[in-house]
């Protein structure tokens, strides 16, 4: 976290069973809290990030039957947040789809249970569904 111009990004996860998946039957769903943050301030996230998940697991509205009881607060480089499957896989087939969004944090969403805020709207707006094939990312992950 030596970067100053790196931002960071704090998500609240909860563990789920899916009993139709033979081999890795077990998945997080993810909800973004605080979203750009700041290097300066992740500090101050970590302090807090104890409070936060207690707080989040003490209020969250659960519905569904196969949550795990099992949850996790994570603070994400912008490489882990923003990582496409074009990232993962490298050029291979998967055409137009390759620069869509790995992992569901909520990058795109701020109507998620426990949302804050945004530090940077601006740079979020980057990986709308419109804006991500013409991204260049090595310009934008501030690295």
């Amino acid at each position: 976290m030596t970067n100053k111009n790196m931002k960071y990004h704090l998500v609240y996860g909860r563990e789920y069973l899916d009993s139709s998946e033979k081999y890795d039957p077990y998945f997080y769903s993810y909800s973004t809290i605080f979203r750009n943050v700041p290097a300066d301030l992740v500090p101050t996230l970590m302090s807090f990030k104890d409070k936060i998940k207690n707080y989040c697991d003490k209020n969250y509205k659960e519905e569904a039957t196969n949550f795990q009881n099992r949850t996790v607060v994570k603070i994400l480089s912008n490489k882990e947040y923003y990582k496409t499957y074009k990232d993962v896989y490298g050029e291979s087939t998967l055409g137009t789809d390759s620069n869509n969004l790995f992992e569901d944090y909520g990058q795109r969403y701020n109507t998620r249970q426990f949302f804050k805020y945004d530090f940077n709207p601006e740079f979020t707006n980057l990986y709308s569904y419109e804006n991500l094939n013409n991204l260049n990312k090595e310009k934008h992950y501030g690295n």
